[in-house]
């Protein structure tokens, strides 16, 4: 199942489905190459940096068993990777068991925030020398996180923002780099808000559950949804398919329409790529001349 994505150097990373390697497309969608990260489970949230590209491993890995969905776990990380995939820096765990999903780096400061959406539903704050300096729960704001998923240092407005999809509260929640709290977007307009990228004026983010791209004006304001079908979280064994004997298996592609979309980047040119949370993965392209902004 695809999770994370990432765009570097003209260059789209996505997770490998099933195994913790990167996969390095052009954007004509081309495999160039792909780079193991050893000692990892699952390739989560990817954030591109000057010195490597961070990685969110939740720690845990669903297979399909027939059937049945199988859980392979581990402990969650959060590493720095060079261009050949080796650990460079890891970053420790300041509680106990996270299943960090989303990474964000700060390139003014070198700082990095790291979102626990699924073990604590806490965003923590890390210096450039990795020492844990603090720690955010929602409560500084519109009230307490519930799987705080993805996250986005945005520059948009020059001051830059940090971006917290609160994804089970159905909204985003922002603060300044202090981790002071200055508004929530998206309420009434996303339902599981779960990855986002700025590009341009505009913010574009996957809301999972409704199985569309959904696009904010430079206001935070709703433009469009794209790519929408919402009938998709109610077919059976969604985000998967079963076949005639009951096994899971990748749902049929639609046309012009997502089935589960998780993590989102942009190119310079603002064209979109999105990967699938789905069986075998799936990586769709949404070009800028396709949407209103």
């Amino acid at each position: 199942m695809h999770s994370g994505a990432a765009v570097v150097a003209g260059r789209v990373l996505v997770a490998h489905p099933s195994a913790p390697v990167l996969l390095f497309l052009g954007t004509d969608g081309r495999l160039e190459r792909e780079v193991r990260v050893e000692g990892l489970i699952e390739l989560h949230g990817l954030d591109a940096a000057a010195e490597g590209l961070w990685i969110a491993d939740i720690g845990s890995k669903w297979r399909a068993r027939g059937g049945e969905v199988e859980d392979e776990t581990g402990p969650g990380r959060v590493v720095l990777v060079d261009d050949s995939g080796a650990i460079v820096r890891e970053l420790a765990d300041p509680g106990e068991r996270w299943k960090p999903t989303g990474v964000a780096a700060v390139a003014e400061t070198g700082e990095v925030w790291v979102a626990d959406g699924y073990r604590h539903s806490l965003v923590h704050r890390f210096a450039a020398d990795g020492r844990h300096v603090q720690t955010l729960t929602g409560l500084e704001g519109a009230g307490r996180f519930d799987c705080p998923h993805g996250l986005l240092v945005d520059r948009r407005r020059g001051e830059p923002e940090l971006y917290v999809a609160d994804r089970a509260n159905a909204r985003l929640q922002v603060y300044d780099l202090e981790g002071r709290y200055l508004r929530t977007a998206g309420e009434g307009v996303v339902a599981t808000p779960t990855d986002l990228v700025a590009v341009g004026d505009a913010l574009a983010l996957t809301d999972f559950t409704q199985a569309r791209v959904t696009i904010l004006d430079g206001d935070d304001r709703l433009a469009e949804h794209v790519g929408a079908d919402p009938g998709a979280r109610e077919r059976d064994a969604w985000p998967n398919a079963r076949d005639d004997v009951g096994n899971l298996v990748p749902p049929p592609p639609a046309p012009g329409r997502f089935n589960s979309p998780h993590a989102i980047a942009a190119d310079a040119d603002g064209n979109l790529y999105v990967t699938e949370w789905l069986l075998g993965g799936r990586v769709s392209r949404v070009p800028r001349q396709r949407r209103m902004v």
